[in-house]
């Protein structure tokens, strides 16, 4: 197999001095401990396909599927190997040179679909005929396993194309609301615009943008990503704002990184934990789940949810140990590894019980589906919010 027509960064993976840092973090290796099971060996893999050292086997693109791609290996790493970058190259070459992966390719063409006009009037009508279902709905995996997945938002896209004004405006923020926001959590999108427009932000949401591109970009789909760039690219021209705004790190680390502009990207937590505002809770115990790609990929500082939280006067957070480790959603990770998943989401949820919070918040749509299936699956008597739910709720 030639690589020649791949533009593969060898010189970024020679940067690993195999020091082995990165298995401390490693959400999978705990549950493989082989090699392969975390960056090192994954790196390891990449190289030596391309330098033509080892041909391109099932086992190799196992190993690679096998990663979240939460990147904490990049966080903790002493020499900035830029794994993202590597990995979005060798998944482009295991896309082109193997087998069809049908569930991958299945999972990103429905983030298409459900941004198209006919998916949006689709969604809309099944967001109606669900209202009778429960929040979560119990959904067979063709992996096997189960998850409780949300049901259509009654009002998706509610608050497409339109601006929400603040009172007394101080800033402009375009709100890049994101897939699951605009399909399943159109409430947690109506609870960030009015804790905004309280704080004096005047928002725009803009009518026609499409996914961010991340997670085809990290299924090394970089044609689909670069289309999807395009569109949303042409779309924020539209209007006039002073910085962009996300409740979804991974859209907010795609558009940080990887769509070339050099434009402010606040997240929701990150304005909160800066402000000068009181909440009112309710007697109530708070523990925080920090998303991965919020310090990996927007590269912000996780004590923002802890700035935040402490607002709320008369609530009391508490620390859980494993705060800032990986849930085991990933998008479709979650799918297609469903008992490495689930076994890294016990973890979280053993974790999250000890600290006897009434709530668990986060900043991450997925992160907020996976912690919702985690409750059922181990009967954590606790509620999982995203923090503008939580906040918008005490205003």
């Amino acid at each position: 197999m030639s690589m020649e027509k791949f533009e593969f960064p060898i010189d970024l993976a020679e940067k690993c001095v195999k020091c082995g840092l990165c298995k401390s973090v490693c959400p999978t290796y705990p549950f493989k401990e082989e090699e392969g099971a975390f960056a090192r060996g994954r790196l390891a893999l990449a190289e030596m396909v391309v330098k033509g050292e080892l041909p391109l086997t099932k086992e190799v693109v196992a190993q690679w599927n096998e990663c979240a791609m939460c990147r904490r290996c990049e966080w903790i790493c002493p020499n900035d190997v830029q794994y993202k970058e590597i990995m979005v190259h060798a998944r482009e070459i295991q896309r082109k040179e193997t087998e069809r992966d049908f569930i991958s390719e299945a999972g990103l063409k429905s983030l298409e679909f459900m941004q198209s006009k006919p998916g949006r009037v689709a969604l809309k009508i099944a967001g109606i005929l669900s209202k009778p279902l429960p929040k979560e709905i119990k959904v067979p995996l063709p992996t096997g396993g189960v998850k409780f997945f949300p049901k259509p938002y009654g009002k998706p896209f509610g608050i497409r194309g339109k601006t929400f004004r603040a009172k007394n405006e101080k800033m402009k923020l375009l709100f890049f609301t994101g897939c699951m926001i605009d399909v399943f959590y159109g409430k947690t999108g109506e609870n960030v615009i009015k804790v905004l427009n309280k704080l004096g932000y005047t928002v725009i949401v803009p009518k026609d943008i499409k996914c961010c591109g991340a997670p085809h970009l990290y299924h090394g789909n970089t044609e689909a990503f670069e289309k999807l760039k395009e569109h949303n690219l042409k779309e924020i021209e539209k209007y006039e704002y002073d910085a962009l705004v996300v409740a979804c790190p991974t859209c907010g680390g795609a558009l940080k990184e990887d769509y070339g502009k050099d434009w402010k990207v606040f997240s929701f937590t990150e304005i909160i934990a800066n402000e000068d505002i009181e909440f009112k809770g309710k007697g109530e115990k708070v523990t925080v789940h920090v998303p991965c790609h919020y310090y990996t990929a927007m590269k912000l500082n996780p004590n923002n949810f802890y700035k935040a939280l402490g607002k709320v006067k008369n609530a009391e957070t508490v620390k859980a140990e494993k705060a800032q480790s990986c849930c085991g959603f990933a998008g479709l990770f979650s799918i297609k590894n469903p008992e490495l998943s689930e076994e890294i989401q016990r973890e979280k949820m053993l974790d999250f019980k000890k600290t006897e919070a009434d709530y668990v918040v986060t900043e991450c749509p997925g992160c907020v589906l996976q912690l919702r299936d985690g409750v059922k699956k181990f009967k954590n008597q606790q509620e999982v919010k995203h923090i503008a739910d939580y906040l918008g709720e005490r205003i």
